[in-house]
C-alpha cells in the first residue's frame, strides 16, 4: 500500500535506522563511562550528547515522514476502494451487501491506516534491538547466544497465543459486518421500530443484543490471548536477566565489563521488545482488514477511464436496442427462492416510447437493469446500434442511458453538469416541478435535499433530465406523485423527450396513460407480451408473440 515516492520511504526508513543505531550507541558510551570512571569525561560527554541529539532528530524525522506517507496512503486507499466499488459489477455489490461495503469503507480502511501508522516505531525499535545485540556480541558471543535463544524461544511461544488472537480478530471482523447491518436497521428502519414496540423490543433484545454480545466475547477472547502473549514475553525478559546475573556469572569466568554490558543490553532491549509485542496486534488487525477487502471480490482493475466514459456510438446518434434471447436468474439460498427472467427477445427502435407493466415480482426492474447494462444476462446478448455489448464496451454502452430508479439516490449537487445553459434549464425544471420554493441552485449545488419522498423523486427526475442521454428509463417514477405531477410527467415531459428524438422506457402501473405509449409491454412470470396502440387510440393490437416483442 506504499504509494508514496520511493525516495521518501527510503529516507524515512534510513532515519529510523539512524535513530535506533544512535540510541544503541548511547548505551555503549554509558557502559564505557561506568567502566572507565572520570577519565576523559569531556570527550565521552560530547559524543554521548551528540548521539542523543542525532537519535532524537532522526527519530522525529522518521516518524514525521512515515506519518505523512500513512496519510497519503489513506487518501489513496479511500479513492482506490471507492473506484473499485464503482467498477465492480452490480450483482457482486448486491451479493456483498451494503453493510459489508460500509464496514470496509470505515472500519477496514481505518485498520489498514492504523497498521501503517505504527510502522515508524517498528523501524526505530527494531534498529535499537539490532544495535544492542551487535554491541553485546562484541562484548561476549556467549551472552549474545543466550539472549538470542531467549528471544527466539520467546517469539516461538508468543506466536501460538497471538495466532489464536488473530483468528479471534477475524471472527470479530465478521461479527462487525453483521453489527453494521443492525446499525443500518436502526437508521433506515427507525420509523418502523418506533411505531411497533413489540418489534423494537425483539430487535433490541435479540438481534442487536446477540450480535453485540458475540462481538464483545470475541473481542475479550482476542484481548485475553494478546495479554497472555504480552505477559509471557515479560516473564521471559525477567528470566533472561536472572539467568545472566545468577547463572552465567557463577558458571563462567565472565569479565565485569561483559556482565555490566549484558545488564545494560537486557534492560535496554525491554522497550523495543515491548514495542514489537504491542504493535503486533495492530498490524494483525490491519492484515485482517486487508484480507476482508480482498474477500469482497471487487474488480481488481480500474475500468473507469475518460475513454470508457464516452457513449457507445455517440450520444447524438440514436441507436436501436436489441435483446436477443436474454435470461437472468436470481440465485437465492435454495431453489424455491430463485427466480428466472426470460428467455426473452425485444427490439426497441430509436425514438420509441415504451411502457412496461406487470405485477409485483414479475421482473420489471430486473429487465430495466438488464437494459441499462447494470446486470449482465446469464444467457443471450444485447446489441446497441447493431454492436454486440461485451465486458469491454459495457461501460461505454451505459453512458447512453439516464435513469430514475424506484429507490433513486439524490445527490446534493449537479455533479459535472454545471454549464450555464444546464443551470438555466435546471432552474426552468425547478419551476415546472414546483421545487423552486423548496430549494435553489448555487455554484452547481442544491441548497437542500431534505425533501419529502415525492419531492426527492422529482429532483431525481430533474438531474436525470439534464444528462440529455439518447435513452431514458423511469422505474415507477409517478408512484408517489400527486395527480398534478403525474400529468406533468406523462403529458408534458415524456412527449417533450419523444419530440427530441429520445427513446424512453417507462415502468408504470398508471393504466390511464397507457395510450400515450408507442408500445405496451406486459411482464408475467418473467415473460413478455406486447401490445401496440392504434393512432386513434381506439384499440389494442397484440404484438408478434409472447417473449419476442
Amino acid at each position: 500500500m506504499l504509494h508514496a515516492s520511493k525516495a521518501t520511504v527510503a529516507l524515512s526508513v534510513l532515519a529510523g535506522l539512524i535513530a535506533g543505531g544512535s540510541t544503541a550507541g548511547v548505551m555503549t558510551y554509558i557502559n564505557r563511562a561506568l567502566e572507565n570512571g572520570p577519565g576523559n569525561i569531556a570527550a565521552l560527554a560530547s559524543i554521548f550528547f551528540g548521539l542523543c541529539f542525532i537519535s532524537i532528530l532522526s527519530g522525529a524525522l522518521s516518524v514525521t515522514l512515515l506519518s505523512r506517507i500513512t496519510q497519503d496512503n489513506l487518501y489513496e486507499l479511500r479513492l482506490w476502494l471507492c473506484r473499485r466499488i464503482l467498477a465492480t459489477p452490480f450483482q457482486q455489490i448486491q451479493r456483498c451487501g451494503l453493510h459489508r461495503i460500509t464496514a470496509a469503507l470505515t472500519e477496514d480502511i481505518g485498520s489498514v491506516a492504523t497498521a501503517q501508522q505504527v510502522l515508524p516505531d517498528l523501524f526505530i525499535q527494531g534498529s535499537k534491538l539490532i544495535g544492542a545485540l551487535v554491541y553485546l556480541g562484541v562484548l561476549s558471543p556467549k551472552l549474545l547466544m543466550l539472549v538470542l535463544v531467549f528471544i527466539l524461544g520467546g517469539l516461538f511461544c508468543w506466536r501460538l497465543p497471538t495466532k489464536w488472537a488473530w483468528r479471534s480478530l477475524e471472527l470479530v471482523r465478521e461479527a462487525q459486518d453483521v453489527l453494521f447491518g443492525h446499525f443500518r436497521a436502526v437508521t433506515e428502519g427507525y420509523k418502523e421500530l418506533k411505531l411497533d414496540a413489540r418489534r423494537r423490543h425483539a430487535f433490541l433484545s435479540h438481534d442487536l443484543s446477540n450480535t453485540a454480545d458475540i462481538l464483545r466475547k470475541r473481542h475479550n477472547n482476542a484481548n485475553l490471548m494478546l495479554v497472555i502473549a504480552e505477559r509471557w514475553s515479560h516473564a521471559l525478559y525477567f528470566i533472561l536477566i536472572g539467568a545472566g546475573l545468577f547463572l552465567v556469572s557463577r558458571t563462567e569466568d565472565m569479565p565485569r565489563e561483559a556482565l555490566t554490558g549484558f545488564t545494560l543490553v537486557v534492560l535496554f532491549i525491554g522497550e523495543p521488545l515491548s514495542a514489537v509485542v504491542q504493535v503486533a496486534p495492530i498490524i494483525g488487525k490491519g492484515v485482517v482488514a486487508l484480507k476482508n477487502l480482498e474477500a469482497l471480490g471487487l474488480t481488481a482493475v480500474d475500468t473507469e477511464s475518460d475513454s470508457a466514459a464516452k457513449p457507445l456510438n455517440g450520444a447524438a446518434q440514436p441507436s436501436s436496442l436489441e435483446l436477443l434471447g436474454i435470461s437472468y436468474k436470481y440465485k437465492g439460498d435454495d431453489e424455491d427462492s430463485s427466480y428466472r427472467l426470460g428467455p426473452l427477445s425485444l427490439h426497441i427502435a430509436p425514438g420509441e416510447l415504451v411502457f412496461i407493466t406487470g405485477g409485483n415480482g414479475s421482473g420489471k426492474t430486473t429487465l430495466a437493469l438488464l437494459i441499462l447494462g447494470l446486470y449482465v444476462p446469464d444467457e443471450g446478448s444485447l446489441k446497441f446500434g447493431g454492436e454486440l455489448i461485451t465486458d469491454e464496451n459495457r461501460e461505454a454502452y451505459r453512458q447512453n442511458f439516464s435513469a430514475v430508479f424506484a429507490d433513486s439516490y439524490v445527490f446534493d449537487s449537479l455533479l459535472g453538469y454545471t454549464s450555464d445553459d444546464v443551470i438555466a434549464r435546471a432552474n426552468e425544471l425547478l419551476v415546472l416541478l414546483q421545487l423552486d420554493t423548496k430549494l435553489q441552485i448555487a455554484d452547481g449545488r442544491f441548497s437542500t435535499v431534505d425533501l419529502s419522498r415525492g419531492q426527492r423523486k422529482r429532483l431525481a427526475l430533474l438531474t436525470a433530465y439534464l444528462a440529455d442521454r439518447p435513452y431514458y428509463v423511469f422505474d415507477e417514477w409517478a408512484a408517489e406523485q400527486d395527480p398534478e405531477f403525474r400529468d406533468v410527467f406523462y403529458l408534458e415531459m415524456l412527449p417533450e423527450l419523444k419530440a427530441r428524438g429520445k427513446t424512453v422506457i417507462v415502468i408504470t402501473h398508471d393504466d390511464r396513460y397507457f395510450y400515450l405509449s408507442d408500445r405496451l409491454l406486459r411482464l408475467t412470470m418473467g415473460q413478455l407480451d406486447g401490445y401496440r396502440f392504434d393512432p386513434d387510440m381506439t384499440g389494442q393490437i397484440p404484438a408478434i408473440e409472447s417473449s419476442h416483442v
